[in-house]
């Protein structure tokens, strides 16, 4: 099914199975041939349990809640006759929900504790509207989008109209310096990029991008991060590079290659200097 405009309590895994390009499609395609990104496309990710609880810490932080998506598994020993069958009673009673542990409930609400405590974080929670999916083409290629939380319907300020996107790190690793490493390194400004890009495109006025950055253990800190103003021209434009070159190998025919003519390999002048040359 094709999907057009802004869509409200959009099911993931629908969101997840459309047609239209998502920020991780065109991250895959800029590091990788397109017939890789492509095949990778088709392949199913099983959920780790570092996805479950990343999943949960999102959906806890955004609604406060946890029942409508996860249960609570009960503390049994499924070694025994008596804990196999009240684990088994467990799963039938699951339906759409995943099972979690004791322990994977604490640190979730430990971090939307810590997120709804954060003055400026709680700013965004209680103002904004969650995980609104948006569909659009760009450049003639269709794309979809979904922010974690979309405050562009709120009237212009210092921190609105804006996008926040919600992500877990590490003890130690929500400071300035580590998160600058990793939204380079893994091309994450792709996804603000396209998040803005699609927004704009539908119609909505965005100013502003932040990150909510949410550590997963103790003692649970909290940074936000807002997108200085040159960047987010930075991250449009490498959505548009993106593009072109999904274009690019599409009119080329495909090929299972990182492009048809040899190349020179360019090293970097850091690498030069390195290596003396």
């Amino acid at each position: 099914m094709k999907y057009e405009g802004i869509i409200n309590d959009l099911d993931i895994q629908e969101y997840h199975f459309t047609d239209a390009k998502s920020a991780h499609n065109l991250m895959d395609f800029i590091l990788w041939c397109g017939e890789g990104s492509v095949s990778q496309d088709e392949i199913p990710t099983k959920e780790t349990p570092l996805m479950l609880e990343g999943s949960l810490i999102h959906h806890m932080i955004q609604f406060q809640e946890y029942e409508s998506r996860y249960a609570l598994a009960p503390d049994v020993d499924r070694r025994t006759t008596d804990g196999k069958a009240k684990y088994k009673e467990f799963n039938a009673s699951l339906g759409h929900r995943k099972a979690i542990t004791q322990a994977q409930f604490d640190m979730a609400r430990r971090c939307m504790d810590a997120a709804w405590e954060h003055p400026v974080a709680r700013l965004f929670l209680e103002n904004g509207k969650m995980e609104r999916s948006g569909f659009c083409e760009i450049m003639g290629v269709p794309v979809k989008a979904r922010p974690d939380i979309d405050c562009s319907h709120i009237s212009a300020s210092d921190k609105f109209p804006a996008l926040v996107d919600i992500k877990t790190r590490k003890v130690r690793a929500a400071g300035e310096d580590a998160w600058l490493k990793d939204f380079y390194h893994t091309g994450l400004y792709i996804q603000a990029g396209l998040q803005i890009l699609v927004w704009r495109e539908l119609g909505y006025h965005v100013d502003e991008y932040f990150h909510l950055l949410v550590e997963r253990g103790d003692p649970y800190c909290v940074n936000v991060i807002k997108l200085p103003t040159a960047w987010k021209t930075v991250c449009i434009l490498q959505v548009h590079s993106a593009i072109e070159k999904w274009k690019s190998w599409l009119s080329n025919g495909c090929p299972k290659s990182y492009g048809l003519e040899m190349k020179t390999l360019a090293f970097p002048e850091w690498m030069e200097f390195k290596l003396a040359i």
